[in-house]
């Protein structure tokens, strides 16, 4: 589970830009402070995703996806099927399988940069970011890199907040 020290992390920097948001020149609309806001929520959800997955929170890894929500993995262009899990009851079996096979001995890590919003209005977002994953476990030294590339991801505004709808990780593969 995450911790309260992240949750407390998470609230604090919200507060903070929501005063800034307050706080702001007259000049600043009120569609252009909603923006803002809605621009952080969905960066502190995918800040999540991260913790969230590498702390082996399966059941917070779900909820940060709609019902319907798409996780998909693309290689080259090419739709990876195995690799496609559709529904929030399927995310969450994943993420169990995952975090208690797979992943069981090894610590891993979402490093996230460079999230650029290509579409948001009041209702759903678009956005990508650079992605480059690693893991470690007793044995190794160091971490290594078992991916990288970047995320394509839908967002859908829900009652509990901005979710995932589809989540695309697009992984870096040179073609032969």
């Amino acid at each position: 589970m995450i911790s309260s020290k992240f949750k407390l992390q998470s609230l604090a920097f919200t507060v903070f830009i929501s005063v800034c948001c307050l706080n702001a020149p007259t000049e600043v609309s009120a569609e252009e402070k909603n923006n803002l806001l809605d621009r952080m929520a969905i960066y502190d959800a995918l800040t999540q995703y991260s913790y969230r997955w590498d702390s082996k929170d399966s059941v917070g890894f779900a909820e940060l996806f709609t019902e319907d929500g798409i996780l998909e993995r693309r290689v080259n262009g090419e739709r990876i099927l195995s690799a496609t899990v559709k529904g929030k009851d399927a995310i969450l079996a994943y993420a169990k399988n995952s975090h208690q096979g797979r992943l069981a001995d090894r610590l891993s890590r979402h490093h996230f940069s460079g999230i650029v919003f290509i579409e948001l209005n009041d209702a759903t977002a678009i956005t990508e970011n650079m992605a480059l994953i690693t893991h470690q476990t007793e044995n190794d030294s160091t971490a290594f890199i078992v991916s990288s590339g970047y995320y394509l991801n839908t967002w859908r505004k829900t009652e509990k907040g901005w979710r995932i709808s589809k989540r695309v990780l697009k992984t870096d593969r040179f073609e032969n």
